[in-house]
């Protein structure tokens, strides 16, 4: 079966939740599905010549793209693209206008797939334009795939749909997991002697839906807690000027780190938090990689998958989005309370009973041939 997967970014060149799905799903239907599978992408900078790379055996085609307008590539020629790979079927994930409108205009004809990421938050002003052709598009596509049940539920997009179904995100758990040997407890050991036995973290990137002035609210009541924030992003210069302005010495920010040094940070951390405000964070895949490492999560009670993945009391602690005095009172009492003690635990059972990747991509993969067949996932 040939694959066509379709996004606008791809792990490694760009490091994000979907990317790295992308890429991970991609490897797993090529290498253990025996499928031949490609990428199609936009560049990650403008021009109108297309560019081919590839990623273990994989081809990435390139877009030519013109500009990005609210972070969505304008690529003329996507669609065509589309079927200059001659594909059984293409795989799209969204939320990505420029490849539904390609697809619309130009692919239609081939059997499509989707994986519903999330809704359109930020530029929801274009929805009385783009929602009718999106939810044309979703109807014609053979299968949709959501992350999580409580997304389905909860989107005016996907709840009338007859052709959608959850199929959660997984977790590489042979990655993501406690430290087991002596080297790797060490490794854990050391870097929490650096930030004095005990801190918390935050792993994304720096865009407001995170709840990046949430995050840093709360740490203005939690004194010399210390809190680790790893990423990037558009407020990286805003966050470094409040650090600064309002003397949070606690607060250690430092750049994407690699897998491996950042596998050490879910290790080590008291607990992640995760303060995302808006419907932007559909599911929160920074939580499944912590619990996988037996470390509880504090999170956000968002009308998404993420108080589905997080479940308060078993796996961490659940509060309300942009409340940084419910933020600060959490972590006080993760911090300190007896209570909190079989939150890791939890996390981590949690991880293993519910989110395997390989078994989840496993779903995906028959929900492709199911679709290709013209059946039903």
């Amino acid at each position: 079966m040939r694959v066509l997967e379709v996004y606008k970014d791809l792990h490694p060149w760009v490091r994000g939740g979907i990317e790295r799905y992308v890429s991970d799903l991609g490897r797993f239907l090529h290498e253990e599905g025996g499928h031949d599978v490609s990428f199609l992408v936009a560049r990650r900078s403008s021009g109108l010549e297309r560019r081919l790379e590839s990623l273990r055996g994989m081809d990435v085609i390139e877009a030519p793209t013109l500009f990005r307008l609210f972070s969505n590539p304008l690529c003329p020629g996507f669609g065509h693209l589309m079927g200059e790979q001659d594909p059984d079927i293409v795989h799209i994930h969204l939320p990505l206008p420029t490849a539904v409108l390609s697809y619309m205009i130009w692919s239609r004809d081939i059997p499509c797939v989707v994986t519903y990421h999330s809704d359109i938050v930020r530029q929801r002003l274009l929805m009385p334009v783009y929602g009718p052709l999106q939810l044309a598009f979703l109807r014609h596509s053979r299968a949709v795939l959501a992350t999580s049940p409580r997304y389905i539920e909860t989107s005016s997009v996907l709840c009338g749909l007859d052709n959608v179904t959850a199929v959660p995100i997984g977790v590489d758990l042979e990655y993501w997991r406690p430290a087991t040997s002596d080297e790797e407890r060490s490794s854990v050991e050391q870097l929490r002697q650096r930030l004095d036995n005990r801190f918390f973290l935050f792993v994304g990137r720096f865009r407001s839906y995170k709840g990046i002035g949430v995050l840093l609210d709360a740490w203005r009541e939690l004194g010399d807690t210390n809190l680790v924030m790893i990423g990037d992003g558009p407020l990286m210069g805003r966050v470094l000027e409040r650090i600064s302005d309002e003397g949070l010495n606690s607060v250690l920010v430092l750049p994407e780190v690699d897998d491996a040094e950042l596998l050490d940070y879910y290790r080590a951390a008291t607990a992640l938090v995760l303060p995302s405000t808006e419907r932007s964070e559909a599911y929160g895949m920074v939580q499944l990689e912590a619990m996988a490492c037996g470390t509880p999560v504090i999170s956000t009670d968002l009308p998404t998958g993420v108080p589905w993945v997080n479940r308060d009391g078993e796996s961490g602690v659940i509060v309300p989005a942009g409340d940084p005095g419910a933020l600060a009172r959490a972590v006080r009492d993760m911090d300190g309370s007896a209570g909190m003690a079989g939150l890791g635990e939890g996390a981590l059972a949690r991880a293993r009973s519910s989110f395997d990747r390989d078994a989840l991509f496993g779903r995906v993969e028959q929900a492709i041939l199911s679709a290709l067949a013209g059946t039903r996932p």
